[in-house]
């Protein structure tokens, strides 16, 4: 019997999205192919980017269709296709094959029914034979390259072997980073000429800054509050930790913090009831820093192993008491009681050397590159009708792109990282703190509660102002919620876990390729709980965590004294030495100044397709069809709701407001 078969084909919104080419589509059931047709309308552009084409066409009923094939062929240049979806109506019945990929010219792809579904439970032969052979094409386009330097799995990028086309970065239109940069960095270029002849940094900033924007912290960066202020809900949120004894190696004494504590209150006390707590950069120690020789003149540049000492006074404010830039215990023990140039120094070193962990550690390894094993596990293994994959896929937008982009701008011989930081340069401190730092790494540290607890900071009683945490929490929570609600509709017990196929071959994959299984919680993939942990760890990273440490590098990093990336004097071995004409001599050239704002103003500005946890409209892609899948990400959209009022409300009270732990400002991928 023949039947209409009406065929609708969304065309992506990308620049460069449509096709010239000539598309045709055969529709696949498990009784036989019905086509190929040749999809074109007389006197219309068809597949223009952004457009919706439906036609109709006239064939067999063959039954239960369970996948399509589609071809763009060349008809005069090559012409890549971004292809959403194409829907196809029969009799009344509707099958969705969403794709969101790249159809290349002379390419041919079979596209599954889009229903989300475990391989164990695919009903057609031939749609679970279409599957299988889909995922090879797929490992074939995601292969493992060598592991990097601190020995996590990376993507095989090469001359020959380009990034997917379908992981490629966004375009210049959607306002890349190096858009950004690019215009930050012209801009400054125009405040040259009335920049003095004789630069420093402390004088002449504003006058730098007046064309792309002064940060706020410029009013504050000097003033003690703020200095501690920026340990809860600055751009490093994670590094601060109680200690309950003074820290080894550190002589402090009553006498030197004289005037700094409430009445009454000694170190000895102040220890034993939970009222200190340390910033700590120990992971720098014997690491190489920057040098080079200029016309027969060595220039250095520092970040030393320091450390900071806060004290939690009677109004629950955190205020910096003791700073050690160096790891013996000959050095000296700075405090607000020595003279300002002593004391602002010391808190500018800390800054750098926390600067240099911060980029490398807390940014680049812990929320950019030790995602990538997982992304290309996921996308070698688990196939697109896949409830992982579905859930997952939109958390790791850009990624691999950006990661190959800071390999070759930020950690590459003569980078970024070369320009700016102190343990850049040709000795590879950088990467060598990489390593350490991925030495130390274990995937439960991304784990909002376990992290909080590890350091001493979970209790509100013990650290009442900590925004980091208060305004995460709620989106670690939500998260869990939204996973176990989504994954459970279709993992109804471990076995279905340990029966399926995709996600054991995931996770060999993994740890043979990608990390070590002891860097993981669990030694098995066999439960479902430990699936939604680990899938709640993930989106929790690549958007929570990446939002805390990536979006205020310009507020935090563009009024350079606060926050150097590179210090041109060694820290200072003896009190009193250090004078104001001192301290300006110790921060950056007038170019690395310009180099270090452009890069802060890059890496914090978002793209124009940046998508959000609460977006306005709703997601762009909504890869799940089922109702029980789109009912919990409707539920979670609310809570991530309730807590956008949660942190205007906070914010009306903090001393300076924190915005980029709003849901509606937390991108859902590692995107810039």
């Amino acid at each position: 019997m023949e039947v209409t078969y009406t065929i609708t084909v969304r065309t992506g919104r990308k620049s460069g999205a449509g096709t010239d080419g000539e598309v045709t589509v055969a529709l696949l059931a498990e009784g036989g192919d019905v086509g190929p047709f040749r999809l074109d309308k007389r006197f219309h552009n068809d597949f223009e980017a952004g457009a919706v084409d439906t036609y109709e066409v006239k064939g067999p009923d063959l039954g239960e269709l369970c996948a399509v094939r589609v071809r763009n062929a060349k008809v005069a240049i090559e012409d890549d296709w971004l292809l959403e979806e194409i829907v196809v109506q029969v009799g009344g019945v509707t099958r969705n094959f969403p794709f969101y990929r790249w159809v290349r010219t002379n390419r041919e792809v079979l596209i599954v029914e889009g229903s989300a579904c475990l391989p164990q439970h695919v009903r057609s032969p031939r749609a679970a034979s279409i599957r299988a052979s889909n995922l090879v094409s797929r490992g074939e386009a995601y292969r493992w390259g060598k592991p990097d330097i601190a020995g996590l799995g990376q993507l095989d990028v090469t001359e020959g072997n380009p990034i997917p086309l379908d992981e490629q970065y966004r375009d210049l239109g959607a306002r890349s980073y190096q858009v950004t940069f690019a215009e930050t960095f012209g801009k400054i270029q125009l405040a040259r000429p009335i920049i003095a002849a004789a630069w420093n940094v402390l004088d002449g900033l504003s006058e730098l800054l007046s064309f792309v924007g002064v940060p706020s912290v410029s009013k504050r960066w000097r003033d003690d509050a703020e200095f501690a202020r920026q340990t809860v809900q600055g751009v490093n949120p994670k590094a601060l930790e109680l200690v309950t004894a003074p820290p080894a190696g550190m002589p402090l004494t009553d006498h030197d913090v004289r005037g700094l504590l409430d009445p009454g209150i000694g170190l000895g006390t102040a220890f034993r009831s939970k009222r200190m707590f340390l910033v700590d950069f120990a992971i720098l120690d014997g690491l190489p820093m920057f040098k080079e020789v200029v016309d027969g003149e060595p220039r250095q540049r520092y970040a030393p192993p320091c450390r900071a000492l806060f004290y939690r006074g009677n109004d629950d404010v955190l205020r910096p008491v003791a700073i050690q830039l160096e790891r013996d215990a000959a050095a000296p023990v700075f405090t607000p009681n020595d003279s300002p140039d002593d004391w602002l120094a010391a808190k500018i070193f800390v800054r750098c050397s926390e600067g240099n962990v911060h980029q490398v550690l807390a940014h680049a390894v812990c929320t950019h590159f030790t995602i990538e094993p997982f992304i290309i596990a996921i996308m070698r293994n688990v196939s697109a009708q896949h409830p992982l994959y579905k859930l997952m896929r939109r958390h790791f937008r850009y990624t691999l792109a950006i990661n190959q982009g800071a390999r070759k701008t930020l950690i590459a011989a003569g980078g970024v990282f070369d320009d700016f930081l102190s343990t850049g340069g040709p000795e590879l401190g950088h990467l060598k703190l990489a390593g350490r730092a991925w030495e130390a790494w274990r995937l439960a540290d991304q784990r909002l509660p376990d992290d909080l607890r590890r350091r001493g900071v979970d209790d509100r009683k013990v650290l009442p102002y900590y925004p980091y945490r208060d305004d995460a929490q709620p989106v670690w929570d939500a998260v869990g919620i939204y996973v176990r609600e989504t994954l459970g509709a279709y993992f109804r017990s471990d076995a279905d876990v340990e029966s399926d196929v995709e996600l054991q071959a995931f996770w060999t994959d993994l740890v043979t390729n990608g990390l070590p299984v002891a860097k993981l919680p669990f030694e098995r993939l066999a439960r479902v709980e430990d699936l939604c942990d680990l899938a709640q760890t993930l989106i929790f990273t690549v958007s929570v965590e990446h939002a805390a440490v990536n979006n205020l590098q310009f507020e935090h990093y563009a009024w350079v004294p606060n926050a150097p990336l590179g210090m041109h004097r060694p820290p200072p071995r003896a009190k009193g030495v250090t004078s104001h004409d001192e301290v300006r001599r110790m921060l950056p050239s007038l170019d690395q100044t310009i180099g270090q704002i452009a890069i802060g103003k890059a890496l914090s500005t978002f793209g124009t397709d940046e998508e959000f946890l609460v977006q306005d409209g709703g997601w762009t892609r909504p890869y799940f069809r089922e109702e029980s899948a789109l009912a919990a990400q409707r539920r979670f959209v609310d809570r991530l709701r309730a807590q956008v009022l949660q942190v205007e409300n906070a914010n009306r009270l903090r001393p300076v407001p924190y915005e980029i732990l709003r849901a509606d400002r937390i991108p859902c991928s590692v995107t810039i």
